[in-house]
Order: C-alpha cells, then sequence, then structure tokens
C-alpha cells in the first residue's frame, strides 16, 4: 500500500511540473519554419520564422535589406516554383499583398543596377590609378 501511494505522489507531481513546462513549436501556438534568406540583407542564411509568415517576417528575420538591394525584384524559390516579386511597389501602396511562406523556402534579393554599375566603374576607376601610377614609374 505505501509504495502504490508513493508512486501515486510522484505521478502527481510529475504531472504538475509538466503543466508549467512548454517547449517552442509543441505545447504553444508558435510553430518554426526554416527559411532560406540570400542576397542584400544584413543577415544572409537560415532563420527561423512562425509557420504562418510571410515575405516581411522573412526579410526581418534576416536583418532586412541592405541600401543595395534590388527590392524590385525579389525572388521567391518554393518546391517546383520560382516567383518574382516587386517588394518596391507593395511598399509604396500599389502592389500585390505579401506572399506567404512554405518550410524552406528560399528568398534571394540581387543588387540593384545602380549599385552594380557603381561598383564596376569604382573598379575601373581604381585599374585605371593603379595603370597610371605604373606608367609613371617605369618613366622614372
Amino acid at each position: 500500500m505505501r509504495l502504490f501511494c508513493t508512486v501515486i505522489l510522484i505521478s502527481i507531481s510529475f504531472s504538475l511540473a509538466v503543466e508549467d513546462y512548454s517547449l517552442p513549436g509543441i505545447n504553444s501556438d508558435e510553430i518554426l519554419m526554416a527559411v532560406n534568406v540570400w542576397g542584400e540583407v544584413r543577415n544572409p542564411g537560415v532563420h527561423m520564422i512562425p509557420w504562418d509568415s510571410d515575405l516581411r517576417d522573412a526579410l526581418s528575420a534576416a536583418g532586412g535589406p541592405t541600401s543595395s538591394a534590388n527590392l524590385s525584384s525579389v525572388q521567391i524559390i518554393m518546391d517546383d516554383i520560382d516567383l518574382e516579386y516587386d517588394l518596391s511597389e507593395y511598399l509604396s501602396g500599389n502592389g500585390d499583398p505579401l506572399p506567404g511562406l512554405e518550410p524552406d523556402v528560399t528568398v534571394y534579393i540581387s543588387t540593384s543596377r545602380y549599385e552594380w554599375w557603381k561598383g564596376a566603374v569604382d573598379f575601373s576607376y581604381k585599374i585605371i590609378v593603379m595603370a597610371n601610377a605604373i606608367l609613371l614609374m617605369s618613366r622614372l
């Protein structure tokens, strides 16, 4: 009888302890999914976001887009679907609603054309300066 009472008391105390303990995604309303966010974002990589998230949540988890991001052509790759979304139109108030995301989706934000040309001109300028320096040194 004593053993029976001990087992009952242990099971009651264990069940009370379990009620206070919850795992994210198991006993709560927040089930997380992994998304891949790459390109011109502050923290590219795999991020865990809530299950019913959209593009805004994925970009927020990645720290947001950089100043050189091309927001007019955000690529969203889910399973066999490759979607191009114009986030700049949405931000101006004229675009389509934000697309919802699925687990293991990949979001890619490319560099804007302006930033690409700016980098190309800067690189060319550095090459010209180096060529001039080598030319001047060879004449000495």
